[in-house]
């Protein structure tokens, strides 16, 4: 039996009333809606029928809802049903690091404030058995109430479904590009660079330009430490930073 379709208007829970469209990704669709218990905007999933991973990623939303740490989105409902299934979470506003880096560059010390909120956050996920794996300038969002918080830990693998062999590496590395973005505003890798931020300029014999060599004024702190995150290929002895702890620690 075919799902029943979702449009403006449709309730699920007989509370979260779907709004408005937002995006798709492979038959997974994002709506902005509104739960009409509590008075307030929620993100929604819902699935197509031809979406193969619906059951993986309403088990990792109902893992993820278990996460107490403010900066790491919430989830508030993940249902697996025959006729229909969903998620919702929290509805974020604010500005992403990529809306940030539109005007350039941040002030180190504000790149480092951020990346280092997000890494104790997501040292906690990892605590937890979570990881994010995908992460990109629009998944780190300065909030309307200023405050940082990390979106689709959990949710954003399973919905590209990612996996990999050293979860805590992948997301040690991808807090190093954040911060080599912040620093910068330039992406450190070209083949899966998010949109609207160039890749990163690289010396003559092909390695990537660690941030100092990019932008004046880094402090050589934050220079090694972008490094030991993301650049293995610069190291030149140091210590790698291999988990998201590592990170939090070192900022």
């Amino acid at each position: 039996m075919s799902a029943p379709a979702v449009e403006p208007g449709t309730k699920l829970a007989e509370r979260f009333r779907v709004e408005d469209r937002v995006a798709e990704q492979d038959g997974a669709i994002l709506w902005k809606a509104i739960d009409e218990v509590l008075a307030r905007p929620v993100a929604v999933h819902t699935f197509s029928d031809s979406y193969a991973r619906t059951s993986e990623v309403v088990m990792a939303a109902r893992a993820a809802s278990r996460l107490s740490d403010p900066r790491l989105t919430q989830v508030f409902d993940a249902a697996e049903e025959e006729q229909l299934s969903y998620v919702v979470s929290e509805w974020v506003t604010g500005e992403t690091l990529a809306d940030l880096l539109a005007a350039g560059p941040l002030e180190p010390e504000r790149a480092a404030a951020l990346v280092a909120e997000a890494a104790e956050a997501l040292a906690h996920a990892h605590e937890a058995g979570l990881a994010h794996l995908c992460l990109r300038p629009s998944k780190l969002i300065w909030t309307s109430g200023s405050t940082v918080k990390v979106l689709g830990v959990g949710i954003d693998a399973a919905l590209g479904d990612l996996s990999s062999d050293d979860p805590a590496g992948d997301d040690a590395a991808g807090l190093g590009r954040l911060l080599y973005a912040g620093l910068t505003g330039h992406w450190p890798g070209t083949s899966d660079g998010p949109v609207g931020l160039p890749p990163a300029p690289t010396t003559p014999d092909g390695q990537i330009c660690t941030p100092r060599q990019v932008t004046a004024g880094i402090p050589g702190y934050l220079d090694g430490i972008t490094v030991r995150a993301a650049l293995p290929a610069a190291l030149r002895g140091q210590k790698p930073l291999v988990s998201p702890a590592d990170v939090a620690d070192a900022l």
